[in-house]
């Protein structure tokens, strides 16, 4: 139940920051540093786990302030604020203690799924290039 509530936190932090950096046009350092303040300031204070959350609300804002071009919409941002969350929920007790780790996190997330994109779009490419070969040979 405890990494749901991580993986739940990690989207909706993550499309929280996106949205008011690049829907509202505010900036991504704003839209994380709200993101951040609130989760910092109600987390801990509503949920049991909420300090961790409220970490994982910090990490998931710096997977927010990705460039619109590498994340054109909301749900391709829920899909790296779910990466972020699986990460976190993997490297939480491993790297305890070590610097860096949030960022780490945010920035292998977007990178993640960018890459993720691209291998599909070469899947595809080349499945479409392979049905298109078969039809011609089949002429």
């Amino acid at each position: 139940m405890d990494n749901l509530a991580i993986i739940i936190t990690a989207i909706l932090a993550g499309i929280a920051t996106y949205t008011i950096s690049v829907k509202l046009e505010k900036g991504a350092v704003f839209g994380s540093a709200i993101v951040v303040l609130l989760s910092g300031l109600f987390l801990p204070h509503f949920f049991e786990m909420g300090t961790t959350l409220a970490v994982m609300a910090t990490t998931s804002s710096y997977a927010g302030m990705v460039a619109a071009k590498n994340v054109p919409n909301l749900k391709e941002m829920a899909a790296v604020g779910f990466i972020a969350g699986v990460l976190f929920i993997l490297v939480e007790v491993p790297f305890a203690g070590v610097g860096g780790k949030l960022g780490t996190i945010a920035a292998i997330s977007c990178l993640g799924w960018i890459g993720l994109k691209k291998a599909l779009v070469m899947v595809l490419a080349k499945k479409e290039t392979q049905q298109e070969s078969t039809v011609s040979y089949m002429k």
